[in-house]
């Protein structure tokens, strides 16, 4: 990784990256960019995987727009590739998940620019009004780690679970998420486990209901956003992906339905995204049943005609990524190189199922 972040900025010192992005081979190519939060607080120094700061959003938005590149709805763009007509330096944004953070954090950035995205929407947790448990809880213990004993006994865990170091944490999310899922937990018993474990590590449980920080946007909050810089389009209802047809077209159907609640304008709800990057063979003619045309993926690389409408790469955006290792993606050059074979490999074998 070190060599090709310094590849990256000599590439951009020679002026490599530029001439990639004015090319005509960028030209008739789309990258995808994907995001997911953008911190109210603190969250990018807990998970800078997951969470971008806005100070780095917002410099992401003026490189964009500084170098020439022409930011379009996703639909757009998609449309524009088919037809061969895409603008020079084409790039497209999304969001996935529908955290409360994108409408007070990105939204507002995004109109600034007049840059459109398109966003992934979960719907489950838009109506339940709590944390979404999984990031809450690796939160909690990451915001507690200064904790020097066991929260063990709040589960009933034989073994000490303690929250000082990586290693540590994720064991004892690994003990508490089994813990909630082989006793079937409700959302609202999840919820009361997570007040437990911040009392215990002496972490503001009422800060995060407060702000909604790790909350997805409530109903009347994703109505309000505005049409069409933003465009709200299918995550799954539960985040889930079952291996199950009937199960997994309810969870694309749930989805919908609750979007067209949320926003009755008639839009035309075909573009999804698979949570957690998860997709698999079976799923593609389920999908396809669904009345899906494209789905985004979390495989690193550039968009172009050849590419499966329903496994398109994204570059997944994050805090600790580098600008030059920003621009060589948007400009193409980072997708010129070699790589790892294997999402190729997946990417050919899925299309064929």
């Amino acid at each position: 990784m070190r060599l090709k972040q310094q590849l990256f900025r000599v590439a951009s010192m020679i002026g490599a990256i530029e001439g990639v992005a004015a090319s005509s081979w960028r030209r008739c190519r789309l990258m995808v960019l994907c995001y997911h939060g953008i911190s109210m607080a603190d969250e990018h120094e807990w998970n800078p995987g997951l969470y971008m700061s806005p100070g780095t959003f917002r410099a992401r938005l003026e490189f964009l727009r500084s170098h020439g590149y022409n930011v379009l709805g996703l639909d757009e763009a998609l449309c524009r590739l088919d037809e061969r007509t895409l603008p020079a330096r084409s790039v497209a944004i999304t969001f996935d998940d529908g955290a409360h953070d994108f409408s007070v954090r990105a939204v507002p950035l995004l109109q600034e620019f007049g840059f459109p995205a398109t966003l992934y929407l979960t719907t489950y947790y838009s109506d339940v009004r709590l944390p979404v448990f999984d990031p809450t809880l690796s939160y909690i213990l990451w915001k507690g780690r200064m904790h020097a004993g066991s929260v063990a006994s709040l589960i009933g865990h034989e073994s000490p679970l303690c929250v000082r170091t990586d290693v540590e944490r994720g064991a004892t999310v690994a003990a508490v998420r089994q813990h909630a899922a082989v006793r079937g937990l409700s959302a609202v018993e999840k919820d009361a486990l997570l007040e437990a474990l911040a009392r215990e590590l002496g972490v503001n449980m009422n800060s995060i209901r407060r702000d909604l920080s790790l909350h997805i946007m409530a109903p009347d909050t994703v109505s309000a956003l505005p049409s069409p810089l933003i465009d709200v389009q299918l995550h799954t209802h539960r985040h889930r992906t079952p291996h199950d047809e009937r199960q997994f077209r309810r969870e694309i159907a749930d989805n919908r339905n609750r979007i067209r609640e949320l926003l009755p304008d008639g839009r035309d709800l075909t573009h999804f995204c698979y949570p957690s990057g998860v997709y698999a063979g079976e799923f593609l003619p389920w999908l396809r049943a669904e009345g899906v045309r494209y789905a985004t993926t979390c495989i690193p690389d550039i968009v172009d005609t050849s590419s499966d409408p329903l496994l398109l790469p994204r570059f997944v955006d994050t805090e600790h990524q580098p600008i030059e290792t920003f621009a060589a993606w948007v400009s193409g050059l980072a997708a010129m190189l070699p790589r790892r074979q294997a999402n190729r490999l997946d990417q050919a074998l899925l299309a064929e199922s």
